[in-house]
């Protein structure tokens, strides 16, 4: 798929994206209207990839926080990106985007959440805290940003 695109959206694309948002999230297109306006406000963004012909293959919705384990970190509430032929290249695109924009705001990490269906269904760890009445929602993970691209 040649010359993707990467570009912020803003509250009145909301609607375009949501699709990819929903798959991932099951949300609806209120609940997750309400939910990018107010990432929006709150200095976090929303990335689109697109096609020549304007279809969205990608998502992504992040928010610098302060992070106990890293400082200052970009999290990534959801990323979705549906890739026709079968490798990464959507998401990989996303995900440099994503550590560009942590590097300009001085962010040391940016932090994934994705859905617990994606973790190790055999930890000890989970299975103990499942035994405890817990489930598993998300699961985390981190890509830290390098000192010299700060």
């Amino acid at each position: 798929m040649p010359d993707l695109s990467v570009k912020s959206i803003d509250a009145s694309h909301l609607a375009h994206v949501y699709p990819l948002i929903r798959s991932a999230t099951r949300v609806s297109l209120k609940r997750w209207t309400e939910f990018g306006q107010d990432l929006l406000e709150a200095g976090g963004g929303i990335l689109a990839v697109t096609a020549p012909d304007g279809c969205v293959h990608g998502v992504a919705a992040y928010r610098p926080r302060r992070d106990l384990r890293h400082e200052q970190s970009l999290d990534v509430e959801v990323i979705v990106a549906f890739d026709l032929s079968g490798d990464d290249r959507i998401r990989e695109a996303l995900c440099s985007e994503l550590e560009r924009i942590a590097a300009e705001r001085g962010c040391n990490a940016v932090n994934f959440t994705v859905s617990g269906r994606s973790a190790e269904p055999a930890s000890r760890a989970r299975a103990g805290l499942e035994r405890m009445g817990l489930k598993l929602e998300t699961a985390g993970f981190v890509r830290e940003v390098p000192g010299e691209a700060r």
